[in-house]
Formats: structure tokens, sequence, C-alpha cells
């Protein structure tokens, strides 16, 4: 196992020089038109550790492992393919394990929730579309404490948004209906509302075409992104278009908030 702490190793030195990657992209990822196999991902930093089960040329199941490090273009990652074998796991002792690198793997996000995974094994090259793979419904209903962090250009008025907010967020997992109340922790008077259609993706949900409305008269459409669940709240991303080349950026955040 020295290969893979020395790789581990290198991994954490790459990752500490650049700053985080934009999106967690920790999920189990398959292609749907090719069911039976899939890529199992976890991200940390700028480092993903990843394993493919998928299978022989004889058709038995095997998998690989991968360490990809974020190299500097974009998201995209990129570390070597091993091939892993070992102990027969009903030995009664553990005789340890040989590790091979057998090629390179490279990690490409079109988005936050679709990819193009292109590894190769023993000189033979695979290019797949991969997207995350829904392994059951997740809600983001409930009552928040937080805060939307973002930044307003091209508007009559510009600049950073910081606000403490409570949020109210009513979402159904059958329909996919979901609202967002930003609400004002000072005054208790509702500050926006971003309000659509809810898609899952994996863990994550997305809302496109969600009607975004403000006080003051701020009406655009936006876009939610990476909205999901956390250990101790929820999370999401937006982007919203009020026309006439005015934009709206920022993210959005909450700790479960109890009677």
């Amino acid at each position: 196992m020295k290969l893979i702490r020395t790789l581990f190793a290198a991994a954490a030195l790459a990752a500490s020089a650049t700053a985080h990657a934009a999106v967690d992209y920790t999920d189990t990822w398959w292609q749907p038109s090719e069911p039976g196999w899939g890529a199992s991902l976890t991200h940390v930093a700028n480092t993903i550790n990843g394993a493919f089960y998928v299978y022989g040329a004889d058709g038995r199941a095997t998998w690989f492992a991968t360490l990809m490090t974020r190299d500097g273009t974009a998201e995209r990652f990129t570390g070597p393919v091993m091939r892993v074998t070992g102990t027969w796991y009903g030995a009664p002792v553990w005789g340890g394990s040989q590790v091979t690198v057998v090629g390179t793997a490279t990690f490409t996000p079109s988005s936050a929730h679709a990819a193009t995974l292109v590894y190769s094994v023993d000189g033979l090259t695979l290019n797949k579309s991969i997207e995350r793979t829904f392994l059951a419904a997740t809600g983001v209903a409930g009552t928040y404490i937080g805060g939307t962090s973002g930044r307003r250009a091209g508007c009559s008025a510009n600049g950073t948004i910081v606000d403490p907010m409570q949020f109210e967020v009513l979402h159904s997992t059958v329909t996919g209906s979901i609202r967002i109340d930003h609400i004002s922790t000072f005054t208790g008077a509702r500050i926006c509302r971003m309000e659509g259609t809810a898609v899952q993706r994996g863990k994550l949900l997305l809302v496109e075409g969600a009607a975004y409305t403000c006080a003051g008269g701020w009406t655009s459409t936006a876009r939610i992104y990476n909205l999901r669940q956390t250990a101790a709240g929820f999370e999401g991303q937006y982007v919203a278009d009020a026309g006439g080349g005015c934009t709206e950026s920022g993210q959005f955040s909450g700790v479960t908030q109890y009677p």
C-alpha cells in the first residue's frame, strides 16, 4: 500500500496550492444508458478518490481505483488509475495487497451534476458521459437561520450582498414544487422569494427558471443549483438575470432552526 500512501501525500500537496473546487462532486456516478457499472467518487478540497466498478473481458465484476487532483484547468481533475489485488476477503489472516498503476483518469465536469470521465487501463482508453445517480428523494423543507452572500452587476444598484437571513422553505419531493422565502432576522419581513420546480440530480436539487422577486422592485429569473441538505441544514447557489445586462449571483445557507 506504499504507492497509495505516496499518491495521497502528493495529492495533498497539490491541493493545498490552489483554491478549492467550486462544487463537491462526492456521489455515485453512472451512465444511464449503460446500467450496471459506475464510479464512486469522494471529493475533498481539490482531491477526488474514486473507484470504478466495471466488468473485465470475461464479464466478471472488477474495479479500479484512482486518485485525481484538480489540475488548474477549470474544474478538471486528473490522476493515475490503479489495479489493486490482495488477500481473499474470507482469509483468516490479512496478507496485504498490491497496487499497480495501469493508466490515467480525467474527470471533467460540465455542471454540478454531469461530467465526462476519460480513463485508460493497459492501453485501452474509455470516454464516458456520466451523471449523478438518483438513490433516494431528498427534501429541503424547513425553517433555517443563516445568510445570503452575493453580488449584483450591470444594475442600477451594484455591489455586494451580505445579509443574515431566516429561510422558510416549502418543498414537495413528490411534485418538486419549491418556495424559498428570505426573511429579515431584524424586522421579520420577507425580503425575497424564490419559487419554481426542483429536479433532483443525484443528491443535488436544480431549479431552472425560478421566479425571483425582492422588496424594492427586483424581479428576475433565477437558476438555483447545488441546492442540498447538509448535516446541519441546507445550502444552495444561484444566478439571476433581471434583463438589460443586470445580473445577480450568490449563495445562501442556513442551519435548522429549532422551535
